[in-house]
């Protein structure tokens, strides 16, 4: 599977109008951001079956590990200091697929439509990244990103190799 792939696949699932649906659920507030404890992490991915192996370096949860077609595929949950980042990415003989969520949904919309383009003014703006403001929020936009992470996974599983 190649990046465009991988892209092409995310459109089938119209995962651009998800990921910014799930933006919109959870808009950025830099004056009411919940960072987020790494026990209230933990539990909230223990809530939705999903174990994350957590990198205290860089505050990463990795989830949903697994080969599929031969890839080693993974998805990222970050606790950067401007908020969560959200990441899905494959490593095979033939090098790294994927990126974060924001790039991803844009590159597959460009596939797709490549007249389309972002602004601040009008449709996705240029960089959206979901943001908790509660703990219960937290907890919500984990289950989220569980959910759309799996179903990406499931259209990978029934992707021929």
């Amino acid at each position: 599977m190649t990046q465009p792939d991988f892209l092409r696949l995310l459109l089938s699932i119209d995962f651009p109008m998800k990921y910014w649906a799930l933006c919109d659920r959870y808009p950025r507030n830099p004056q009411a951001s919940y960072p987020g404890q790494k026990t209230e992490v933990l539990s909230a991915f223990q809530e939705v079956d999903a174990n994350p192996r957590y990198d205290s370096r860089d505050r990463s949860y990795e989830v949903e590990a697994e080969v599929i077609s031969g890839l080693e595929w993974s998805a990222l949950f970050v606790m950067q200091r401007s908020g969560p980042e959200l990441m899905m990415s494959a490593v095979g003989s033939s090098g790294t697929i994927g990126s974060n969520f924001a790039v991803l949904a844009y590159d597959a919309k460009v596939l797709e439509d490549p007249t389309f383009s972002r602004s601040p003014f009008s449709g996705p703006v240029p960089y959206p990244r979901p943001d908790a403001a509660s703990p219960e929020a937290l907890r919500s936009l984990i289950r989220d990103f569980i959910v759309l992470v799996r179903e990406i996974k499931a259209a990978l599983q029934a992707h021929p190799a």
